[in-house]
């Protein structure tokens, strides 16, 4: 696994209708860990650094502030870049066949390695995790199929929840709807 650190901007990212870079902020993580594509800034690159541009299957970690979670790149527009609150981690290409990047997001996603970085973290205002904590992260990696079974798990837990959600909202619609209702026709009958 190589750990690499986001592109060095100096102060606030600003959007420039000629920029030849997206950025992936913090912000544009949603509750699920899915990064907003539809999102993301488009602005000038500053300084003469060379961008180290985000390939699917790259993890973002975040690594400033008290969620220090993983999110796997999936689709992400050409020229995409994270801002310096993420590390990015990508399997070295000989490891491919052995190592599933969704499985390694997934387990710096659970409770033992999230303890870790609780535990790990440095600062009082500003919270983080340096890049020496993430390389040391404990984990376990099986075998390649244990690895997609777990990882295919998941995906089936992230839909359920996707699914129950959308059912209470739409039971909380419904019951708005049947309130509106009611104090309509009461409303008609004064």
């Amino acid at each position: 696994m190589s750990i690499g650190s986001g592109y060095p901007f100096r102060g606030r990212i600003e959007l420039s209708r000629e920029g030849e870079a997206f950025v992936v902020q913090i912000r544009n993580i949603d509750a699920d860990g899915e990064i907003l594509t539809n999102e993301l800034t488009l602005t000038k690159l500053p300084g003469k650094k060379s961008p180290d541009w985000l390939l699917a299957n790259d993890i973002l970690f975040i690594a400033k502030g008290t969620k220090n979670t993983a999110t796997l790149v999936k689709n992400v527009p050409e020229n995409t870049i994270c801002s310096p609150h993420f590390f990015r981690l990508r399997v070295k290409p000989q490891h491919n066949a052995d190592v599933l990047a969704e499985f390694i997001c997934w387990q710096l996603n659970q409770e033992p390695a999230q303890r870790y970085f609780t535990v790990s973290a440095e600062g009082s205002l500003q919270v983080s995790i340096r890049k020496k904590v993430l390389e040391e992260t404990p984990f376990t990696l099986p075998d390649f199929e244990t690895q997609t079974k777990i990882v295919n798990l998941h995906r089936c837990a992230m839909k359920e929840i996707k699914t129950y959600n959308q059912l209470i909202e739409n039971r909380q619609l419904e019951m708005t709807a049947i309130a509106s209702d009611l104090l309509n026709r009461l409303n008609k009958n004064i």
